[in-house]
């Protein structure tokens, strides 16, 4: 019996033949591809951002003060579980380190220079050159008795954990430090009055330096008293309360305050 054949059939035969023949070409291909620096650079970028690997970053910014003039060997850290990486500012107050972070977290920023207050603050890094400026408020020192005014913006440092319930958890705003020298042995009493009354403040402090600072808790009432010893040096935490990072933006991003003291015998 006679045998009707396609005449199509040998030659679409023959191509899948001459496509199967360069699956290997295509695979030795891509495995010498993936051996080439830029596109490993590129996967593992990929994986950084996504939070599936370690991100190689390069991070740069600008250190100034309240009247935007550079501030020059001003340190900055980059820290996540650990320490990143640290450096220091240039004469023109900018600055340049590189590290790797785990992109799920967030990673603490520190920066400081002598004679002005310290900035700490959470950077979420999304890309690999993040750009991180920080403006340092010169320290202010005033004598028990003395009053003295200050103003709190949105993008000031964080200060040092505190809650305003025992209930909840420590959680950080933008503050001030402002130094108290007691001159003789006494009660020091300070209170925070807002320029705007409908601005709320909290104020705590505490005697030493770091490590060993306490702040009460919880924080933070408008005023506090302590009895401090003769030469103590009280630092004094004034807290923004409407300035909360974690809550949704407000359009009034710095607040003013003055700060009483007051120096009574034990």
């Amino acid at each position: 019996m006679a045998q009707i054949v396609d005449v199509q059939e040998y030659p679409a035969t023959a191509s899948r033949r001459r496509w199967l023949a360069l699956v290997p070409v295509a695979v030795v291909l891509l495995v010498f591809a993936a051996t080439l620096e830029p596109v490993q650079r590129t996967w593992r970028t990929v994986l950084g951002l996504a939070g599936l690997a370690p991100l190689a970053v390069t991070m740069s910014g600008n250190i100034t003060d309240d009247d935007g003039a550079p501030i020059r060997h001003a340190f900055v850290r980059v820290g996540q579980e650990g320490q990143l990486a640290a450096t220091y500012s240039d004469e023109a107050g900018r600055y340049q380190l590189a590290y790797s972070i785990r992109t799920r977290l967030p990673a603490d920023v520190s920066v400081g220079a002598t004679g002005y207050e310290a900035s700490l603050r959470e950077l979420r890094v999304t890309s690999t050159d993040p750009q991180y400026d920080a403006r340092l408020h010169k320290v202010v020192r005033i004598d028990a008795g003395a009053t003295t005014h200050a103003v709190i913006a949105s993008e000031d440092g964080l200060c040092y954990p505190v809650r305003t319930d025992v209930r909840e958890p420590d959680r950080s705003w933008p503050c001030r430090l402002l130094h108290v020298l007691v001159g003789k042995t006494g009660v020091l009493s300070v209170s925070v009055v807002p320029d705007d009354p409908r601005d709320r403040f909290g104020v705590s402090f505490a005697v030493g330096s770091e490590p060993t600072l306490l702040f009460a808790t919880p924080c933070c009432p408008s005023d506090d008293a302590a009895r401090l010893p003769e030469g103590a040096d009280a630092l004094v935490q004034v807290v923004a309360l409407d300035l909360d990072t974690s809550a949704a933006p407000s359009n009034r991003s710095r607040q003013g305050f003055t700060l009483h003291t007051a120096l009574d015998p034990p």
